[in-house]
């Protein structure tokens, strides 16, 4: 297991004395309570294939939708919890708690994999607008101060301005950077190992020369934030059938190198929603464009590696649909593993 620092609710009141306002840390967490404001968009994707968005079926002709064949060796998830402990005046002290781990196969039972889990926890706080005696006073809990404050924003409001929420949300963010650091550390010490079999990432693949130039891992995004499809050839996305995936593209972002993507109907949605049973699938893009490949060939077989996985069913977790059980033992061992906060 990973180095775990912890903080408790009474080296807190010990440290800060009368100078903080504590905040009950009973409820729902940052990442649940602090709505975003960020809408969903659109974007344009180069096609890799197909001259035009096209529904392709997975399945082998004369075979169901998901091949009973499980390809994927592990599963590879982490989680986040922020919560405010205190007001230093009107700034919030915001505890973030990281986590995350590899659960393999082994005799058709999930098991940890490597060294264990990675588990971390910090306190994020604007440094510039409290008092270096609290800054003290917060490092004598042995917990890690990490500052809010972005001095990369040239057009970034005064700190005096500053609208608490702004702080929480920059937590928040800063707390979800740790989470994914972790997870690439993870995936790299996979790839790393020599491991012949492909994991599967709960997510995008990170932006890990290791990892996007090993072969050995595979993203799968339950989430839609982004859509990498307009017009028609979102409205092809939208209306796939069970066991259909998306033409292949390629997804480029200024933090990563460009890999390649494509859509995947898990589940039919019926009267639902239609993002619902919706997963968009990532890979190395040399998977698809080396010499040798046969790029839809291979995101057939990747479609149906993550088709498999949709049974059993993750119950009774909302997010069934797109779930793999794998996943969701992930996290439910994570979230045994950070327990309670101690108090």
């Amino acid at each position: 297991m990973g180095h775990r620092r912890q903080l408790t609710a009474r080296a807190l009141r010990d440290a800060l004395g009368g100078v903080a306002h504590a905040v009950t840390t009973s409820g729902a967490s940052l990442e649940v309570s602090l709505s975003s404001q960020d809408a969903g968009r659109t974007r344009r994707s180069t096609l890799l294939t197909d001259q035009e968005m096209m529904a392709r079926p997975v399945a082998a002709a004369g075979h169901d939708t998901t091949d009973t064949t499980a390809a994927f060796a592990a599963f590879l998830d982490g989680v986040q919890e922020s919560r405010v402990v205190a007001y230093l005046g009107t700034v919030p002290l915001v505890h973030g708690r990281t986590g995350a781990v590899i659960r393999a196969r082994v005799d058709r039972r999930l098991v940890t994999w490597g060294d264990g889990p990675r588990i971390d926890d910090a306190l994020y706080v604007p440094m510039a607008v409290v008092s270096g005696d609290i800054l003290d006073a917060l490092a004598s809990t042995g917990c890690p101060v990490i500052d809010t404050v972005d001095d990369t924003d040239a057009d970034a409001t005064p700190l005096d301005e500053v609208h608490p929420q702004q702080w929480l949300r920059r937590a928040v963010h800063l707390v979800q950077r740790g989470r994914e650091a972790l997870e690439r550390e993870l995936a790299e010490a996979w790839c790393a190992s020599g491991a012949m079999a492909p994991l599967y990432v709960d997510g995008g693949l990170p932006p890990s020369e290791v990892v996007l130039h090993g072969g050995c891992a595979i993203g799968v995004i339950k989430s839609h934030h982004t859509l990498y499809a307009t017009g028609a050839a979102l409205a092809t996305v939208m209306s796939l059938g069970a066991g259909e995936r998306s033409s292949t593209f390629v997804v480029e972002t200024r933090w990563r190198e460009p890999v390649a993507s494509w859509y995947l109907r898990l589940r039919t949605p019926g009267g639902r929603d239609p993002l619902w049973g919706l997963v968009r699938i990532e890979s190395p893009l040399a998977m698809l464009t080396e010499a040798e490949a046969d790029a839809d060939a291979v995101a057939d077989q990747v479609s149906r590696w993550v088709a498999a996985e949709a049974a059993p069913l993750s119950l009774p977790d909302s997010r069934w649909d797109t779930m793999a059980y794998g996943i969701r033992d992930c996290e439910v061992y994570l979230r045994a593993t950070l327990g309670r906060q101690a108090t």
